[in-house]
């Protein structure tokens, strides 16, 4: 509640506003009622065109941080593609230099190989050489043998084994 003292200050200061609305009369009255909406609708509008233009500006700020976060991982991505490329290069050049290292000494090996068997004929030829030796002393052994059992060479063992000389 209002107090008593201000009472008097209330009465004047409606007694100027039905003056005002006096002089406006019916026109300007109903002029003053449509406005309050009228300011509120053009406030609206307003207020929704600074909307729209801050979020196309936010909208614009957004779209050119993406395309330049796109642009740097473009970037990046073609430098890690160069590296890539050249590592996979490296790689292939070290395996090319491998594989010929590893087909040298595959040739080396076979030739071993190839070696030994030339080897091994040699081996089997001389041992069959060896063989036919070993056959020959054995016989020469053997008739030695049998002429020293049989010793009719000797005048003084064949005049024991037969009465004669």
């Amino acid at each position: 509640m209002m107090p008593v003292e201000q009472m008097p200050q209330l009465i004047e200061a409606l007694a100027s506003i039905a003056e005002i609305l006096g002089r406006l009369g019916v026109p300007g009255l109903v002029a003053l009622v449509l406005a309050g909406p009228a300011a509120v609708l053009i406030m609206i509008l307003v207020l929704d065109y600074l909307r729209t233009r801050h979020s196309d500006i936010r909208d614009a700020r957004h779209r050119a941080d993406m395309e330049r976060m796109f642009y740097e991982y473009r970037k990046d991505m073609d430098a890690r593609n160069s590296e890539t490329l050249a590592l996979v290069e490296q790689h292939r050049a070290d395996t090319q230099a491998i594989l010929r290292d590893l087909g040298e000494k595959h040739a080396q090996v076979t030739q071993y190989y190839r070696d030994n068997v030339e080897v091994v004929k040699g081996y089997q030829r001389m041992t069959t050489d060896f063989c036919d030796v070993v056959v020959n002393n054995t016989r020469a052994l053997e008739r030695i043998a049998n002429m020293s059992e049989v010793n009719m060479f000797c005048p003084m063992a064949r005049e024991a084994a037969t009465g004669r000389k």
